[in-house]
């Protein structure tokens, strides 16, 4: 699906108090030899989110010349909160294909993060979710934002 299209979509599901507040951004550099790109999210035109190709790279690189493999490496990475920009347009897909209630309940903190600006999300469940000290940065902010749209 087209980045237009998949934005439109997720779009359509934010409750309306954030609609026109929240806006997803990604470029593409085609004339890069890599295709890099980056994405960013913005709460009133300020951006809140950034991840971008480069920095992902070397971030693996760093940790592989530390000894760690496989998982340890999206578990150091995760926890930098350093992510592929790659896998922002797949957590979008994977949101628009879950239930709401699996995608509250995803440790993708983009999925998440779409879950709790969702208008299918109530007072009630909003307020009944608990967020960990370790909970992603986007997760909390979208949170803090929606709990002061709902006046919770």
């Amino acid at each position: 699906m087209q980045w237009s299209k998949l934005k439109a979509r997720v779009k359509e599901f934010i409750c309306p108090e954030l609609k026109d507040r929240i806006d997803f951004h990604l470029t593409s550099y085609r004339e890069s030899h890599d295709g890099a790109d980056k994405v960013w999210i913005t709460i009133d035109g300020k951006r809140i989110f950034n991840c971008k190709h480069y920095p992902y790279e070397w971030a693996r690189t760093e940790a592989k010349h530390a000894g760690l493999r496989g998982e340890q490496i999206e578990s150091f990475l995760a926890e930098k909160e350093i992510h592929n920009p790659g896998n922002f347009g797949d957590a979008m897909r994977v949101y628009l294909d879950s239930t709401i209630h699996e995608a509250l309940e995803s440790s993708d903190p983009f999925v998440k993060a779409f879950a709790i600006i969702d208008r299918r999300v109530g007072k009630r469940t909003l307020d009944k979710l608990e967020l960990s000290d370790s909970e992603h940065s986007l997760v909390k902010a979208f949170y803090e934002l929606r709990r002061a749209s709902a006046h919770i």
